[in-house]
């Protein structure tokens, strides 16, 4: 069985043929303007531009970061004995030599140690020199007995063998012989202790000796001196201030006298994350004669208390480990004390610290505001016969206004001009009109709105992607704005 026909809405049966009029008249507008004397169809209009020319110069791969000057030697001055200060014989700014008075603590006790520890030295010579006269004497009594004890031992033995004698001389005689034998042996004793005196007498010289020298270094505990030649900082004694030494009540703390400074020692130290050792250590780059193993890196710096300034340093110790807290390793700079206009570097001073790791003599370089990126790809536009050529790029070391390139498609040398504002929304071919940087006619969109549009997303190299490394160009970018 057949359906029925559907029938269409009335809509869709009216609607085209009220749309029939409006075609024709529109097909009839185009007519008549064809037919129109001097019509012609509008012409795209070239995009207007601002270009700078590649130029090569020298680019550095350059650390920077900041950190204050520390002396190697710095020490505060305090004194081993309590007492009152007696004498002040230097001031802050004094520049004082190794060993130079600085202050005095009333000595008048310890003089009259010393002079104790003398008197009792006199005394101990003295006795010495007494046993030495008991020990010749006693050798001379030795001698004495051992003769009458020779002789009574002859005359006992003599006596005896004759027979001419009674028997009650000959006991007599042999109770003498043994008489002098004991008076030969209590000699040889008097000499045994005339010896020991002697000796004693020598240990107590040497007694009396050892408590001159406590007395004297007690003595110099109550003076204040330079530990090295250096520049007084700080102080804080007067005449008649009672100071509290380091051995007061054997707390090991006393009352700070003096500040003292070397400036002839300045460094700086640095805390560089783990991924920049190679920058600093390693065969490459090192010069023959470095047996330290450091790279050859430039070391400038300055400071905002001396604006202007410039002061060199010289790497002497990179941190054989790693700490395991912060993944950093440590950098010793010894800093030159004079700057290049004469000023003095000074302990505490914070430096803006810049360490050239590496350098490009003649990098082809073009102004950062010619890049633009289309994800990973980094390109450029060159002006050629009035059209826009893409030039796809590497980057490399980035200074403040240039960055480096390396052409990886299309062409790019030295002295072509790159378009540095307008490059937005250029393409491959597109026609363009170079607007010289002098004319009063600005480009149809903002300068300032197409450089930030127009600005690459910063790239940082691999060994540096730390927030204080940063890449630079050397001094005097030529052919920057």
């Amino acid at each position: 069985m057949r359906s029925p026909a559907r029938s269409l809405p009335a809509a869709f049966v009216v609607a085209p043929l009220l749309a029939f009029p409006f075609l024709a008249g529109c097909k009839q507008e185009q007519a008549t303007e064809a037919a129109t004397p001097g019509f012609s169809l509008k012409q795209a209009e070239p995009t207007k531009v601002r270009t700078l020319p590649a130029i090569r110069q020298e680019m550095q791969r350059a650390l920077e970061t900041t950190t204050a000057v520390q002396a190697e030697r710095f020490v505060a001055i305090v004194p081993l004995t309590t007492g009152v200060v007696a004498e002040v014989d230097a001031d802050i700014g004094d520049v004082v030599k190794k060993g130079q008075l600085l202050a005095r603590i009333d000595q008048r006790e310890e003089n009259a140690a010393l002079a104790e520890a003398m008197i009792l030295q006199q005394e101990a010579k003295d006795n010495a020199a007494l046993a030495a006269v008991a020990l010749r004497d006693a050798d001379a009594n030795i001698e004495k007995a051992r003769l009458s004890m020779q002789q009574a031992k002859d005359n006992y033995e003599r006596n005896k063998q004759a027979q001419i004698i009674s028997a009650l001389e000959i006991d007599r005689l042999r109770v003498a012989m043994e008489v002098a034998k004991q008076d030969h042996d209590a000699a040889l004793l008097a000499r045994d202790r005339s010896v020991i005196d002697e000796r004693s007498s020598k240990t107590t010289i040497q007694r009396a000796e050892l408590a001159i020298e406590r007395a004297k270094i007690a003595l110099s505990n109550t003076e204040m001196r330079a530990p090295f030649d250096g520049v007084l900082t700080t102080r804080t004694v007067v005449v008649g201030l009672n100071l509290r030494g380091q051995r007061a009540a054997g707390t090991g703390e006393g009352t700070a006298a003096f500040t003292i400074v070397d400036l002839s020692d300045l460094r700086a130290t640095l805390m560089r994350p783990q991924r920049e050792l190679s920058l600093f250590t390693g065969p490459a780059g090192a010069s023959a004669d470095n047996s330290r193993g450091y790279k050859d890196i430039e070391v400038t710096a300055t400071t905002e208390a001396l604006p202007g300034h410039t002061f060199r340093g010289e790497i002497t110790i990179v941190s054989p480990d790693i700490d395991l807290t912060s993944g950093s390793f440590g950098v010793r700079i010894q800093m030159e004390e004079q700057s290049d206009l004469g000023g003095q570097m000074l302990p505490g001073m914070l430096l803006r610290m810049r360490l050239v790791t590496e350098r490009h003599a003649q990098a082809l370089t073009v102004p950062k505001r010619a890049l633009r990126r289309e994800g990973d790809t980094a390109l450029l536009f060159v002006a050629t016969e009035g059209v826009a050529r893409r030039v796809e790029v590497e980057e490399g070391f980035s200074g403040e206004d240039y960055v480096e390139v390396t052409p990886t498609r299309g062409e790019l040398t030295e002295g072509m001009q790159v378009v540095v504002v307008g490059n937005r929304d250029l393409e491959d071919g597109k026609p363009i009109q170079v607007s010289g940087w002098d004319d009063a006619e600005e480009t149809e969109e903002e300068p300032a709105a197409e450089e930030a549009a127009d600005a690459p997303e910063p790239v940082a190299d691999s060994a540096t992607t730390d927030a204080s490394a940063t890449e630079g160009t050397g001094a005097g970018d030529a052919g920057s704005e």
